[in-house]
């Protein structure tokens, strides 16, 4: 099952829909067929996640027969989680984007924080701030989580995860290398596109069997194995909710490989006008395009 947050006509607000064939079904419509009054009302995949595992269930089954009201190629998407209570993004997590960025193995799990305000949908413009000259991408498999998380040991964790979905961790390295914090080198407006769809833990293949590719303007950047995260999802989820309690909807960032703009020689920043693919296995494409802040 995958998930997306889909504008639909004039409806100023998303709602929650599935994707079936080669299109989407609304949650609503399939709820108030399927008696299912549970499930109506819902914008995004973490009201959903907030609803409980009963009601993950509930849809899983009405979506197993559900036909598409909406073509994928007139869909407008929002993020599908649109107001995470936390983004956590985990800095320097694959060995060769320690080394492309000329720095050492942390010796302990590097944290920051993205806002909501940074969230943009599949198709949305990544807006280029005046204040920045050094734009760059950060292709990277992103977790959503699907119920509340507390001190969970790494061997149950994954029974955590919501659904994954691709993330851009849209970075100004100017701003992040110059500022003794990484708040407006990391989390300006628009520097977190999240999408196209959340898909299902239930029917995601193993993290390890997932591949990345970030391409810019049609060119390949990125091209790694999840399997090569220094730190897994179990044990980061395990790390992180030891003190900070998960909650659904909220979601983990999990970390880039190399080819990013800042590792090459010289580096090649984004530019408005340059078009950001991510592609992660199972999952789908999120692409998006710069455009210059106004």
């Amino acid at each position: 099952m995958k998930l997306a947050a889909l504008y639909t006509e004039d409806a100023g607000v998303p709602a929650l829909h599935v994707a079936v064939e080669d299109g989407f079904a609304a949650v609503d419509e399939l709820a108030a067929a399927g008696g299912a009054p549970e499930l109506g009302g819902l914008h995004d995949v973490g009201e959903l996640y907030a609803r409980g595992p009963a009601a993950v269930g509930r849809l899983r089954e009405l979506a197993s027969g559900a036909q598409p009201r909406v073509s994928q190629a007139g869909a407008r998407y929002a993020p599908p989680v649109l107001r995470p209570g936390k983004i956590i993004c985990v800095g320097l997590n694959y060995a060769d984007h320690i080394a492309e960025s000329r720095t050492v193995k942390p010796d302990r799990i590097v944290l920051f924080a993205k806002f909501p305000s940074c969230l943009v949908g599949h198709g949305d413009p990544i807006r280029y701030p005046a204040i920045t000259t050094e734009l760059d991408y950060e292709g990277e498999l992103a977790v959503v989580i699907g119920r509340e998380a507390r001190s969970v040991p790494v061997d149950s964790a994954l029974d955590y995860v919501g659904g994954y979905t691709v993330i851009n961790d849209v970075s100004a390295r100017d701003l992040q290398g110059t500022e003794p914090q990484w708040i407006r080198g990391k989390a300006l407006d628009t520097f977190a596109p999240l999408g196209p769809v959340v898909l299902d833990a239930a029917a995601a293949p193993p993290v390890a069997e997932m591949r990345l590719r970030t391409l810019v303007n049609g060119e390949v950047r990125q091209d790694a194995s999840c399997a090569q995260m220094i730190t897994g999802v179990p044990e980061l989820i395990a790390y992180i909710s030891n003190g900070i309690t998960l909650e659904p909807g909220d979601i983990i960032a999990t970390g880039t490989p190399s080819g990013v703009a800042m590792g090459m020689n010289p580096p090649k920043w984004l530019q408005p006008g340059d078009k950001v693919s991510i592609e992660i296995t199972a999952i789908g494409e999120l692409v998006n395009t710069v455009a210059a802040a106004h």
